[in-house]
């Protein structure tokens, strides 16, 4: 059996723990630094794009996770700062059509609820309150903080931006602060079904809705079938967002911000009784996920700004990557008949991964995930400064690219706009992740199948 430890039980170790429950030579453990009370209301809400709810299906998740959500998200409509006037609407009904899986919205406790009850139905052990201070690359193992050492084969760190693994890994190799912060609110349906004039909101439980301004977005969507609705606002104004002392009211001066803004939105902020913040990282391009038997995945790899809703698609990507792999090699008969003086050519079982071939298959891993993820951290920051633009020519003519977006047909636009490109869309949701895991792991096992040949014809030469 091949030991794993998995460093955090968030969204992408769950799903890691998850990908790895499905094949028989594994055994998990994930280490959580949080008492497992804290992570029963964990968040607010998060989007699934249909990337990561392709691999929700691939896991045999997807019915799961559209009981809670009750029915997946229709309509995407870009707005207007000053008056919510629409800019273009996206219609997310033919998206699971066009790119193989529908589009959905989850609160995030829930999220990590089915994964982590699908994990610990399979056999996957989560120890809470453990905090990792140190890891041995060569083992490797980690070390807690109460002095426990913990052995494994192999060690993924899903520990998030500030990741005290990839800190080890890379020491000059920080997350910086933007300056930036999103600001956010949960509504009951009550709270709107109240007002009159938010009806529309109240009985069309599956749009998302996206202010875009100088300086700052919001967008509003709803949760648990529109029990719920999850407001964000992100503002970049990095003196205003440093103007607060611990413990201040927020929702007074964000609104008073946002003053020239939609009259709906800052009407939605009087709702409010509270709002929570959270700063935004930029982390820096990592040149390697891996040292010896130790990888990272999700937001210890490559933690990205907001605005594309891929943070958690990439950590989910990331996680069914490494897991598919390491459970197709480990399955192959000869991945690990590398010990010659062991092997024998009637055998067909299968043993354990040696660790150069762990170390392998990290690596291909990384060639899967790593140019894409790349792209994403990019992307993902142009597509902020584009909805962040102050009035004026380059605010105009992206709003001009708007108008050129046909909802019909929209694999046919050609935009520097990443949400409404096609060809980026196509790429980005339509991604068939099977193929490139395919395609590595014939790389990898026709490797060590050569390498397995060559050294039975050495050993036979001996006698």
């Amino acid at each position: 059996m091949i030991e794993v430890v998995i460093v955090g039980a968030g969204i992408s170790g769950l799903t890691l723990a998850v990908t790895l429950s499905r094949y028989p030579n594994f055994n998990v453990t994930v280490l959580e630094r949080a008492a497992a009370l804290e992570l029963e209301n964990v968040g607010n809400g998060i989007q699934v794009p249909c990337n990561a709810a392709s691999i929700m299906r691939c896991l045999g998740l997807l019915d799961k996770m559209l009981v809670q959500v009750k029915h997946p998200a229709t309509l995407y409509k870009n707005l207007a700062y000053d008056d919510g006037k629409e800019l273009v609407d996206r219609d997310l009904s033919v998206y699971e059509e066009l790119y193989g899986a529908p589009w959905l919205l989850i609160h995030r406790a829930d999220y990590m609820r089915l994964l982590r009850d699908e994990a610990t139905q399979a056999g996957v052990v989560i120890k809470y309150g453990c905090e990792v201070c140190h890891v041995d690359f060569s083992a490797p193992s980690v070390t807690l903080s109460d002095g426990h050492v913990k052995n494994a084969d192999l060690v993924i760190a899903s520990d998030g931006i500030h990741s005290r693994i990839r800190l080890l890994m890379h020491p000059s190799m920080r997350p910086a602060p933007t300056g930036e912060y999103a600001y956010r609110a949960l509504f009951k349906q009550s709270q709107l079904a109240s007002t009159p004039a938010w009806q529309h909101i109240v009985s069309n439980p599956s749009v998302i809705r996206m202010w875009l301004g100088p300086g700052a977005n919001a967008v509003l969507y709803p949760l648990r079938g529109g029990k719920l609705f999850n407001l964000v606002i992100i503002i970049t104004d990095t003196n205003f967002n440093a103007s607060f002392r611990q413990g201040e009211d927020l929702i007074g001066p964000v609104r008073n911000w946002l003053r020239d803004w939609d009259p709906f939105l800052l009407q939605m902020l009087d709702k409010t009784d509270r709002l929570v913040r959270f700063p935004l990282y930029q982390a820096q391009i990592l040149p390697s996920w891996s040292r010896g038997c130790v990888g990272l995945i999700g937001d210890a790899a490559h933690a990205m700004m907001p605005h594309l809703a891929q943070g958690a698609a990439a950590a989910v990507e990331d996680a069914f990557v490494l897991g598919k792999l390491l459970g197709r090699c480990a399955q192959h008969k000869t991945a690990t008949a590398v010990d010659t003086s062991q092997a024998d050519s009637s055998e067909t079982r299968t043993r354990p991964l040696q660790k150069c071939q762990i170390q392998e298959i990290l690596h291909s891993y990384q060639n899967i995930q790593h140019e894409r993820t790349t792209l994403l951290v990019s992307h993902s920051r142009l597509t902020g400064m584009l909805d962040h633009l102050p009035q004026g020519p380059d605010q105009k003519a992206r709003d001009a690219d708007f108008a050129r977006f046909v909802p019909e047909d929209p694999e046919s636009c050609v935009s520097s706009m990443p949400w409404i490109d096609g060809k980026w869309n196509r790429e980005l949701l339509g991604r068939n992740v099977d193929e490139h895991i395919e395609r590595e792991f014939r790389a990898l096992v026709d490797g060590w199948d050569r390498r397995h040949v060559s050294r039975r014809g050495y050993s036979r030469a001996r006698l």
